[in-house]
């Protein structure tokens, strides 16, 4: 590429950063002029590296992947996609979880390390907001509004607001990293193994330890703050977003936990059955 061309392409770039600044900047959502570039790159490798899993899977794979089923290759390829990015997401959280910034004032507080990561995530939960919407009949009407709540949320922490939050609603991400691993281990039909139950049973622990009691704990205080007003220098509507979105999640999360206890009951089930049997 030529300096004039690469100049040209800066000039536009520069353009372009003043028209989103200009479109979302009095929306308080200065996030999307600042971190839209990175956004874009974030969610063209999610779209590259989802159609480079089946490839690598079955040239790596060929006699586990070439087995699987239309629905368990889905599985396979969503959850290698998935499974890197809660495992980021973790570790984010957990990095940042005595963050004095974030800590010491849960409306206001930002810190500037912790928001330039958040991009990242965010060209995840566009893709995965994609993956549900052309998926709707797989996944329901619940996974796309998971999803779409989880796209917004993080444009409103990109512009530093409620940034304390993203723990709360982040560190959810810890029990998918399980969540994941089973996807994966049973579209490989590995469903009867011991190290597919032990990983099941941490994520039932994560599942119920954080998004059914951590989550759950902190989406009520931060109802019972906008309630009172308590909501400092935060756009008010941004503040009720939250604490709707906290509420939504925990709806989500019992209803998901109803799915999980059945998966429990059939797991157990069928290995009684199957001792039976021998």
């Amino acid at each position: 590429m030529s300096v004039d061309t690469l100049a040209s392409v800066n000039l536009y770039l520069d353009y372009a950063d003043e028209w989103v600044h200009s479109v979302f900047d009095p929306m308080h959502l200065s996030g999307i002029g600042n971190y839209w570039r990175v956004t874009a790159v974030s969610l063209i490798a999610h779209v590259v590296y989802y159609k480079l899993v089946p490839i690598v899977s079955m040239l790596l794979l060929p006699k586990v992947y070439g087995r699987m089923t239309k629905s368990e290759k889905q599985s396979w390829n969503i959850g290698f996609i998935s499974l890197p990015h809660t495992i980021f997401d973790s570790w984010l959280i957990i990095s940042h979880f005595n963050s004095p910034a974030l800590n010491g004032n849960r409306m206001d507080g930002y810190d500037t390390h912790f928001e330039q990561f958040l991009p990242w995530a965010l060209g995840y939960y566009i893709w995965d907001m994609f993956i549900c919407l052309t998926n709707l009949r797989s996944y329901g009407f619940t996974y796309l509004i998971h999803a779409f709540l989880g796209v917004f949320g993080i444009l409103v922490l990109a512009s530093r607001q409620l940034q304390f939050y993203a723990i709360p609603f982040l560190l959810p991400e810890l029990s998918s990293v399980f969540l994941n691993i089973r996807h994966i281990m049973k579209s490989a039909r590995l469903s009867d193994s011991l190290v597919y139950k032990a990983n099941f049973v941490l994520f039932l622990i994560t599942y119920v330890g954080i998004r059914i009691g951590y989550e759950m704990y902190q989406s009520f205080g931060l109802a019972v703050a906008v309630y009172r007003g308590e909501t400092g220098n935060v756009y008010y509507p941004f503040a009720v977003y939250f604490a709707v979105l906290g509420i939504t999640l925990t709806v989500l999360n019992f209803i998901w936990l109803k799915q999980i206890i059945n998966a429990v009951q059939y797991m157990f089930g069928k290995s009684k059955d199957s001792k039976k049997t021998e």
